[in-house]
């Protein structure tokens, strides 16, 4: 097994962004590996899968706790591909993968910070580290994700304009931090308020020295780095649990944005494009539930033709 996981690993990474390489290479080197790596290809079974999801399930995250539902769905994924691999390649002629039990991750609950939890963070934020309060309300307004807002640089603002061109993506490879695409392999612009300019103007006119476009805004070596994106993380739910909020991640900032735009009725469209989902049916399926008054006139419309 440890022959076609390298095998397979080296064949597809080629195709990967940084972020799946270094998540796919901890599944192999952290699971794979250890528990069934001197196992023969051809003698993986469903019931031999299906006991190391039991045995991962039960001790196998850190420290022998409990391993996380989505960590198993990672390593089952990462399973199924080698093997199939190994069926492409005539190693086996069935895939052991797809008859053990399937592990599907439950999507996490969407709960982003209300506009008062919001403002009571960025009030903290703002006393304490100016720099941290620009890059959360930029992810806040523009509903970026981290990796987006980590890779902007000086150039893609437009301070006579107010808009954010989103280009780069910066996120954490197998050897660190790089500079990647975008999650969508492609550009979008966003205009921001006056507030959210006022906040990247002033963070502008304090640099020892006038960044040029290259620079990156967020970074503490005079722009010719970005922050880790690990770093950005701990730090922001430092600072809430610090601010006295319950439990929300830097993530649920892109679903603030989403779900305050569409209750305050701003077409869903627009909505999409300021989160760059490839579809509108992407926003939509994930967003429902934040569109006003469609549920409430299907309700009103029902009662009356019953009534009649």
């Amino acid at each position: 097994m440890s022959e076609l996981l390298e095998a397979w690993f080296a064949i597809a990474e080629m195709g990967w962004a940084p972020t799946t390489i270094r998540q796919t290479r901890s599944v192999l080197n952290r699971y794979l590996h250890p528990h069934i790596g001197e196992v023969l290809v051809a003698n993986l079974t469903p019931a031999g899968i299906d006991a190391l999801y039991v045995r991962l399930r039960r001790s196998g995250g850190v420290g022998g706790k409990p391993l996380k539902p989505g960590s198993l769905a990672r390593i089952h994924v990462v399973l199924r591909s080698s093997l199939a691999q190994a069926m492409r390649w005539g190693w086996i002629w069935d895939n052991p993968a797809e008859r053990a039990h399937r592990i599907v991750q439950t999507p996490n609950e969407i709960r982003p910070p209300t506009p008062s939890e919001l403002r009571v963070l960025l009030d903290y934020i703002a006393e304490r580290d100016p720099l941290l309060h620009a890059f959360v309300t930029i992810a806040a307004i523009t509903g970026a994700r981290r990796a987006q807002v980590l890779a902007l640089r000086w150039g893609n603002i437009d301070l006579q304009r107010a808009r954010v061109s989103f280009r780069r993506g910066w996120v954490e490879g197998p050897n660190g931090p790089v500079l990647t695409t975008t999650k969508t392999k492609r550009s979008h612009v966003v205009d921001i308020d006056p507030t959210t300019f006022a906040v990247i103007a002033h963070i502008h006119e304090t640099l020892p020295q006038p960044p040029i476009d290259d620079d990156f805004v967020f970074t503490d070596d005079n722009g010719s780095t970005a922050w880790k994106p690990n770093r950005v993380t701990k730090n922001f739910l430092r600072s809430r649990r610090a601010a006295g909020l319950r439990a929300f991640r830097l993530h649920d900032l892109r679903h603030f944005m989403a779900t305050e735009m569409l209750h305050a009725g701003v077409p869903i469209v627009v909505v999409s494009r300021r989160l760059d989902h490839r579809r509108i049916s992407t926003t939509l399926d994930r967003y429902a539930h934040a569109v006003p008054g469609a549920d409430a006139y299907a309700s009103q419309t029902l009662a009356s033709i019953i009534s009649s």
